[in-house]
């Protein structure tokens, strides 16, 4: 038999209280079904056209069958997919490079509480500056960098990789920093009890407790990149995606399909090494 007290509230019998809503979340519901319908009618949204555009996209999934198996679309393959490979990691390694001074300059000192004012204020010219840029290279599309570096430099995997790069850094100075941010206070505070400088502070203190952290974001940023390099082929970057527009554009789908189903099988095989590595530092 239930209790009074559980009989006298609704809503309690079915395992929790009845939602409250209060103004503040009808207007909130509100808003994000007008601003749905906004863009809804902005951008065209027509699923009826989706579900009723079968042919075309059925025409184009048979063309892509049987794959071009030939010697010729295979060597295409390893070359594009071989470029990708390699763009994605120098991208990720330049990036953790040049993130970790970005990070570094850019990560708040808890311990300065007792510094002067002036000592203080010259600390934070180069936060500020590090953050900066670290907001600029990552708040740029890695595409947009793509298309800076091929009129720039000209067309190939160069340009591909050092708009890699240069994203990376903004992306990977970003979580770095907040990383060190992030770690334990009490060993910095000790070893600033102890008279250690701000870079000892950094080197013994904040770093040996972010490496960990430092190494596997850097593995996820890897793992990014091989998706962007493949898109950055479409301006011209190199990698396998040069490959794909050029058999899209000669309505070549059979090859197209070999070059898909091999990004596929990169992208998978990176995930998997990544996933390992990363389970290995952890344990």
């Amino acid at each position: 038999m239930a209790s009074p007290h559980a009989e006298g509230r609704p809503g309690k019998e079915i395992g929790g209280a009845i939602p409250r809503f209060s103004w503040k979340s009808s207007l909130v519901i509100l808003v994000v079904l007008g601003a749905t319908g906004w863009s809804v009618v902005g951008t065209g949204f027509n699923l009826l056209e989706l579900l009723t555009s079968g042919d075309p996209v059925g025409r184009f999934l048979s063309g892509m069958f049987p794959p071009d198996l030939s010697g010729a679309a295979l060597q295409a393959t390893g070359t594009g997919i071989m470029e990708t490979f390699q763009m994605s990691l120098l991208g990720a390694i330049i990036g953790s490079i040049v993130a970790f001074p970005l990070a570094a300059l850019g990560t708040r000192q808890n311990v300065l509480v007792g510094s002067s004012r002036t000592y203080r204020a010259l600390l934070s010219i180069p936060y500020h500056l590090s953050r900066f840029l670290t907001n600029v290279f990552r708040s740029v599309p890695d595409i947009l960098w793509a298309l800076i570096f091929v009129v720039a430099l000209g067309l190939g995997p160069f340009p591909g990789t050092l708009a890699l790069a240069v994203h990376s850094a903004g992306v990977l100075g970003k979580l770095y920093g907040e990383t060190l941010e992030a770690v334990p206070s009490r060993p910095v505070n000790a070893l600033h009890s102890t008279g250690a400088s701000g870079l000892g502070l950094f080197l013994f203190g904040r770093l040996p407790q972010a490496m960990s952290g430092f190494t596997s974001l850097t593995l996820y940023m890897w793992e990014s990149n091989i998706r962007s390099a493949t898109i950055l082929g479409f301006v011209g970057a190199g990698g396998i995606g040069q490959q794909i527009l050029v058999s899209m554009q000669l309505f070549n789908y059979s090859r197209l399909a070999t070059l898909v189903a091999a990004t596929v099988v990169l992208v998978l095989l990176v995930d998997r090494l990544s996933a390992a590595i990363r389970k290995r530092l952890v344990n």
